[in-house]
């Protein structure tokens, strides 16, 4: 029998399996994009971080155009809405300065 490792990042209800690209919320498989995939998987190996949204465009896209942060607000957006939970929140955004991954339980 061949063992390996599973590379898997879990945050509460939500479960990243880095080598099956793979999200999981509550057990449910999400539909994500590539660019709502590789933002996610960034921010959640940087939990609690500050991530400004050119990093973002940088690691997600590999551009640095300002047009590009739009496409990153956009994809994030869509990103939360699937996220989007009665009793968690996955995505904190900072105004003016970027996004935190910071599950936690909604007061």
């Amino acid at each position: 029998m061949i063992m390996t490792q599973s590379f898997v990042l879990q945050h509460g209800p939500l479960v990243i399996e880095l080598d099956r690209y793979r999200v999981l919320l509550n057990q449910t498989p999400l539909v994500l994009s590539y660019r709502e995939y590789a933002f996610l998987v960034y921010l959640a190996t940087h939990a609690g971080h500050l991530v400004t949204k050119r990093r973002l465009l940088e690691e997600g896209l590999g551009r640095h155009d300002l047009g590009g942060l739009r496409m990153v607000e956009e994809h994030i957006r869509h990103l939360k809405a699937k996220l989007e939970q009665e009793d968690h929140v996955f995505i904190e955004e900072v105004p003016n300065a970027g996004y935190r991954f910071f599950p936690h339980k909604k007061p």
